[in-house]
């Protein structure tokens, strides 16, 4: 809890919880809307691929995050997602063209979101110094965010089930307006430190060479990454278990609507999320240390079998609930050891304005 005391992080905390609450009730309420509207699951399958696509395009926006106030970036981003999400539900229809419309506008709130993370964590590794307490941090945030989300698909269940789908889009949007306007609150000095780190004359340079600085940043980041052992180990990892976490997020709606309503489907990924805030918390009592990332993976495969085996909605939440323990372990202290590991001047601006 000493970590609350640090300037700023309170506010940094409650900016992100707010953002997370809102992107949890946004999740579930396009899925279950595509799920119940078109009862096709493989549609599911392009929301989730527009989804996923745009988060692989986050690795493009680093030198983007360098270059201004992480602050800003993360506040704009939260935004422009408060107002797409704030026209879906008045836009939804069965027609062909706008199911491929929703799914164009939710590729492109998840470019901002993919913006948004990167923004986010550098925000926090301005805001904390200290590498105990950075742990300590990602403990707090990655138990708590699992807290939010928790009441995040509990609200989207119970506002689609009670007083209807387009009450849970609109308080989406509302909260994604409070955490965006929260985040801009938090430009202080420490954190807007990029703007003044080059003289007024860097601000002429010309497109072209900040193209190319910009590809240079981009070159730097694979570099690190190629001469880094545990990167090239975790990050095909990662890839793989992005993958088995799609096909489940894909399929778990249908398996709610076979249940019979939203509350089922949103009572899954409730399960998960409290397995995530116990693996989270637990991840504070151990050291930042790649051979606990390893069990956490074995558990996960432990879970996805058991998830297999399932024969009714308990055991299902049950397998659930293991595999989010085991991913909350896994993501806190993957995330500390990343942040500890990459060097000072690859967490900086390094191109001119």
């Amino acid at each position: 809890m000493n970590v609350f005391r640090v300037k700023f992080f309170t506010t940094y905390f409650a900016s992100r919880s707010f953002a997370n609450l809102s992107d949890s009730i946004y999740s579930i309420a396009i899925l279950w809307l595509i799920q119940t509207s078109t009862l096709n699951v493989s549609v599911n399958g392009f929301v989730y691929a527009a989804i996923s696509s745009a988060a692989l395009c986050s690795i493009f926006f680093g030198p983007v995050v360098d270059r201004y106030a992480a602050a800003t970036l993360a506040g704009l981003a939260l935004l422009f997602q408060a107002i797409i999400v704030f026209i879906i539900p008045f836009i939804f229809s069965t027609d062909l063209f706008i199911v491929a419309l929703i799914i164009g506008l939710v590729f492109i709130a998840s470019l901002f979101s993919a913006l948004y993370y990167p923004a986010n964590n550098k925000l926090l590794t301005l805001l904390i110094d200290e590498p105990d307490q950075l742990q300590a941090a990602n403990a707090a945030i990655g138990s708590s965010d699992q807290v939010i989300n928790l009441i995040g698909y509990l609200a989207g269940g119970a506002l689609i089930g009670w007083l209807g789908i387009q009450n849970a889009y609109l308080l989406s949007a509302a909260l994604f307006l409070l955490a965006g306007v929260s985040f801009l609150g938090l430009l202080t000095r420490k954190t807007a430190q990029q703007k003044t780190t080059h003289p007024s004359s860097a601000r002429q340079s010309s497109l072209k060479k900040r193209f190319s600085l910009y590809l240079a940043d981009i070159k730097a980041g694979f570099s690190f990454i190629n001469k880094s052992r545990y990167l090239k180990i975790i990050l095909p990892s990662t890839i793989i278990s992005g993958a088995i976490i799609a096909l489940l997020i894909i399929i778990l709606p249908t398996m709610g609507e076979q249940y019979g309503s939203a509350i089922y489907y949103s009572g899954l990924y409730v399960a998960f999320f409290i397995g995530f805030f116990i693996g989270a918390i637990l991840s504070n009592t151990l050291k930042a240390k790649g051979l606990y990332v390893a069990m956490a993976w074995l558990g996960n495969g432990l879970a996805l079998v058991l998830f297999g085996l399932a024969s009714n909605w308990w055991m299902t939440a049950s397998s659930l609930l293991l595999f989010g323990a085991c991913s909350g372990v896994m993501n806190v202290i993957q995330m500390s050891l990343i942040q500890i590991m990459t060097p000072t001047h690859l967490m900086v601006e390094s191109w001119p304005r």
